[in-house]
């Protein structure tokens, strides 16, 4: 199980000419990273006593963390299961009409489980993201930057994850099925980017970080 790799190991991977893994699970492995660095500064946060006031709250969010980080665990593997299906499902051979047939049903079937399963993804790392927009003003000071990091990390992965989507839509020959995925893309992408910008407003507005907006 990729899951499972070290970090070293998942890279040398990704890195070789076989797949999976693909994009797609390397989308699910960034939005595990930035969970896991949301998570670490909400149960820094618990432990100091000048934020006891919030901690039902970091509770609550701590809960729900713990939840999409198992998810997208999960969705690494799940993903490399998909990529590999369609690659079977593409070598089908073609040599007679019934064959061509098969394989096209396998292979339309295979497509859908491969624009889907990162939607999965996607939709995980967004809440993070939106767990990062109400926890970042709830958190310690220091470690909020390890909280935006682990917010950028997540919407990466969710922006990966819309791509692995969007590459099967072109080879996907339900038009209802394409429009639904096209629907659901934008979506994600429009709620990520304004929940993103708002919680960089905020926290870019003061100081150290105004920096990175050249103030």
């Amino acid at each position: 199980m990729l899951s499972s790799l070290s970090v070293s190991d998942f890279a040398a991977k990704l890195a070789s000419d076989e797949v999976p893994p693909g994009g797609g699970s390397a989308a699910a492995v960034g939005g595990l990273l930035g969970t896991s660095l949301v998570e670490m500064a909400i149960n820094y946060s618990l432990k100091s006593p000048k934020l006891v006031e919030c901690n039902e709250f970091l509770i609550a969010k701590q809960a729900e963390l713990a939840r999409i980080h198992i998810e997208l665990n999960i969705l690494i593997d799940r993903d490399a299961l998909a990529l590999r299906g369609l690659l079977a499902a593409a070598g089908l051979p073609e040599t007679t009409q019934e064959t061509k047939q098969t394989r096209n049903i396998a292979l339309q079937k295979a497509l859908k489980q491969a624009a889907e399963v990162p939607l999965e993804t996607a939709r995980a790392c967004l809440e993070v993201v939106e767990i990062g927009k109400t926890a970042a003003a709830k958190v310690d000071k220091v470690v909020v930057s390890d909280l935006m990091a682990g917010v950028a990390a997540a919407h990466a992965g969710m922006v990966s994850s819309l791509l692995s989507t969007a590459i099967n839509l072109s080879e996907i020959q339900d038009e209802a099925l394409v429009s639904a995925l096209k629907g659901q893309i934008f979506l994600l992408q429009t709620a990520a980017d304004e929940l993103k910008a708002a919680i960089e407003d905020k926290v870019y507005g003061t100081a150290p970080f105004s920096v990175l907006r050249g103030e």
